[in-house]
């Protein structure tokens, strides 16, 4: 046992330094497995170290991409800059070119609706046009490209040029004098503040715009202010307004007249910038001693801001640079200026004014309420008073048609372009809802709302300042607006309350009446769009002196008419036409052709310039020119005879005449127009035994026809009585006899009751004086006819009535 123990003790250090030695030998072996838990323990700190690497590594790349995108970016705002400079620098070079044109053509450019355009003259139309009616073309002043409303001649700046320069511009610039363009006519600020004082301090006008009592209008006063209204004071008898100082201060001889400013951008001298800061400065300087008599003005306890100090306002941030605005022009100029004045009586609605009458810029009532910038909305009415009920009871910016209820000039179309949204509130009653369709059409049926004041209720108001003097919610009104729907697919549902309307109203659907002839509104209940009128009779009975009466009374109403006179020359169916508008021979009087002549220019009236022999298709085309740039809805041809004389032969003319009324009557009904033609009677026809059969041609031209109208003599060859003979009437069927007599002083026929029968009316002369006064009005003028004509057959009867009839 101790022996055993003696041995292990022996073995322990021998033992010992072998597994040390088998320690070493590993080691050196297979270092890795000796080595392995202080790597493991070290892995976390290795993982962080190399993490760090990694986003170092990226943030490293990201620099670089970053500096790589930096250089991308700087190459190209470089480039962009450059193509900005290159642009800048055409622009200068395309204005340049357009002033030194303009220049050399002698021309006046004036400032158009927009801020970027001017009105030059057409070359193609304008020759041979006075001044002031030869500035139809728009010129973009950032394109160089143009229009004419005129003609619609269109085309880029090179065009403008090449078609000018083969022209002769006729203008009123002496060639040795320098062509500047006349500094604009700036409205004194006194003189506007005047005007809107008078209305405030004007007690009875005053209340019956502001006031909330049945019968007034309900406007606020902020409103009328927001808007410039004022109150003038216009002479009736003169045709035009000459002082403003004696429009604001008035006379004896005047009567009161609401004064409605139209106003347009602001733009300064386009030829010359010298020119421009001149008249710029003189205008800063009297719009500075005008605002120092503002201040004197006052009204009690009532104040009103001046317009001008709200144009003063309502500033833009549209720039045009030296090319529209001079260089230099003050900040704070305002957008809009006052470019013409209306007036319309108070006492008197017939009487309308204007002033400026000629060389006015294009505006519009209420154009400085809408913001320059497009993408608004915008409420378009037929009256000033309309737009601004409805500007007040919406918010949305309202302005009206300058030329009356019922057109929509092409100026003003333009002027609209920038708007999204247009809604047409015009008068709800027949003619209205006929200008608010056309007007739709026009300005885009996509874009347009057409706003019915009286909805479902015929008898309710017919226009928005009406309708707010009743308490009508004229935003619902708004809201019910609706697009119009196509014009060849309708359903009942979209004729049941035009139907209801008709049954209901009757009156209502009338169509213009004639305030000459009150016998012929009894049997045709007035002039509706979309019908074709047949006007025959003998040759010399007066056929185009009827029509042109006719024309002339209706174009009083404000129907835009168009004359196509292939028979008689437009210069002398003009002067006809002017006689008969004075009720007078001016011929007997020259020194008032001007005064007539001036009134006569407001008529909404146009001339067709063909004569004799001409092509249907020519005539088609013009009309339908005349129907969208004039909003036409009345077209004479006189006469359908010589417009297609010539153009075939034998049987085949009656065929061309056919073809020539179905153009007519489709036109009438797809342009909605009315077109009154004028036809000659059968030769192998007496005139007296005349009827629905004796027009000259083919039973199409009275069958395509809704109204048939011959005019007859009534008496002798000298008489003066007509008989205007309805032989057909598709809208009532009412036929009848009207008969009208031939005024010679008045150059016009006039409506007397019907004569007693032929047979019954005895041929003598009145034995006393008392038997002569028992004799009517008619039953002399035909005794008197016959009896001359007894006298001409050498029976000796005594007559003293003179042969004098129209055409």
């Amino acid at each position: 046992m101790m022996l055993r123990t003696a041995v292990l003790r022996a073995t322990i250090p021998a033992r010992g330094i072998m597994a040390d030695r088998r320690r070493r030998l590993l080691a050196t072996i297979r270092p890795d497995k000796q080595q392995q838990q202080p790597q493991q323990q070290q892995q976390p700190q290795l993982a962080g170290v190399k993490s760090a690497a990694e986003a170092l590594r990226e943030q490293t790349a990201a620099l670089h991409a970053a500096a790589a995108t930096s250089s991308t970016a700087s190459a190209a705002d470089a480039h962009t800059h450059d193509n900005c400079q290159q642009q800048q620098q055409q622009q200068k070079g395309l204005e340049q070119s357009i002033r030194d044109f303009l220049k050399s053509t002698r021309q006046r450019p004036r400032a158009g609706l927009k801020a970027d355009e001017l009105l030059v003259k057409c070359p193609v139309c304008s020759p041979g046009k006075p001044r002031r009616l030869a500035y139809m073309a728009h010129l973009n002043t950032t394109s160089g490209a143009f229009v004419c409303t005129g003609c619609f001649e269109q085309g880029p700046w090179e065009k403008y040029q090449t078609l000018a320069s083969s022209r002769n511009f006729q203008n009123s610039i002496p060639k040795g004098k320098r062509v500047t363009e006349p500094a604009p006519f700036e409205f004194a600020d006194a003189t506007l503040m005047k005007l809107q004082q008078n209305l405030v301090r004007h007690e009875e006008i005053f209340a019956a715009l502001t006031g909330n009592e049945k019968g007034q209008l309900r406007l606020r006063p902020d409103v009328l202010a927001r808007y410039g209204v004022g109150l003038g004071f216009a002479n009736p008898d003169e045709p035009e307004v000459t002082d403003l100082e004696a429009l604001a201060n008035g006379s004896d001889h005047t009567a009161p007249c609401l004064v409605f400013p139209r106003t347009a951008f602001r733009t300064n001298s386009f030829i010359e910038a010298s020119s421009s800061s001149s008249s710029s400065s003189s205008s800063s300087s009297s719009s500075s001693s005008g605002g120092s008599g503002n201040g004197s003005n006052s009204s009690g306890s009532r104040s009103v801001s001046g317009l001008s100090s709200i144009l003063r306002d309502t500033r833009t941030a549209l720039r045009t640079g030296s090319f529209i605005e001079a260089e230099g022009a003050a900040d704070e100029a305002p957008a809009f200026r006052v470019v013409q004045l209306k007036m319309v009586g108070w006492h008197t609605p017939d009487l309308e004014l204007f002033f400026p009458v000629d060389g006015a810029q294009p505006g519009l009532f209420g154009f400085h309420v809408a913001q320059p910038t497009a993408g608004e909305d915008v409420i378009l009415t037929g009256h000033e008073l309309d737009a601004l009920a409805a500007f007040q009871a919406t918010g949305i910016p309202a302005v009206s048609l300058p030329r009356g209820p019922y057109q929509l000039p092409l100026d003003a179309m333009r002027a609209l372009e920038r708007f999204e949204r247009v809604y047409v509130w015009l008068d709800d009653d027949h003619q209205g809802a006929e200008a608010a369709r056309q007007v739709a059409r026009k300005l885009g049926v996509d874009r347009c709302l057409v706003v019915s004041t009286r909805g479902a209720n015929p008898l309710g108001p017919k226009s928005a300042s009406i309708a707010l003097a009743c308490g009508a919610d004229l935003q619902q009104l708004l809201d019910d607006a609706r697009p119009l729907r196509h014009d060849k697919v309708l359903d009942f549902s979209a004729l049941r309350e035009a139907v209801k309307f008709e049954v209901t109203n009757p009156d209502l659907i009338r169509g213009v009446e004639s305030k000459d002839l009150p016998g012929w509104n009894a049997c045709f209940k007035g002039l509706r769009p979309g019908e074709l009128t047949i006007l025959s009779g003998a040759t010399g009975c007066g056929k185009t002196t009827v029509i042109s009466q006719m024309s002339l009374d209706f174009c009083r109403s404000g129907v835009s008419t168009l004359w196509g006179s292939f028979e008689i020359p437009n210069v002398r169916l003009a002067t006809r036409m002017l006689g008969q508008f004075a009720r007078r021979d001016i011929s007997r009087a020259p020194d008032e052709v001007d005064y007539w002549s001036r009134k006569f220019e407001r008529l909404p009236l146009y001339f067709l310039k063909f004569h004799g022999s001409t092509q249907p298709d020519a005539v088609l085309e013009t009309m339908r020119h005349a129907v969208y740039a004039h909003d036409v809805k009345h077209i004479v041809i006189d006469n359908l005879q010589f417009m297609m004389s010539m153009q075939a032969k034998g049987l085949d003319k009656y065929d061309a005449q056919d073809a020539a009324i179905a153009t007519f009557r489709r036109f009438a009904t797809d342009e909605n127009v009315h077109i009154t033609v004028v036809a000659h009677l059968r030769k192998d026809q007496p005139s007296s035994d005349a009827d629905i059969n004796s027009v000259f041609g083919s039973a199409k031209v009275t069958q395509e026809a809704d109204n048939v109208v011959i005019l007859q003599r009534y008496g002798g060859a000298s008489s003066r009585i007509r008989c205007v003979n309805i032989l057909k009437n598709r809208f009532d069927g009412t036929l009848g006899k009207v008969f009208i007599s031939y005024d010679a002083d008045a150059m016009s026929f006039h409506e007397i009751p019907a004569p007693r029968r032929r047979k019954d009316a005895k041929v003598v002369k009145p034995a006393t004086a008392a038997a002569a006064a028992r004799l009517s009005m008619a039953d002399r003028i035909v005794a008197e006819a016959e009896m001359h004509d007894a006298l001409d057959d050498g029976d000796g009867v005594d007559a003293s009535a003179s042969g004098s009839h129209g055409r």
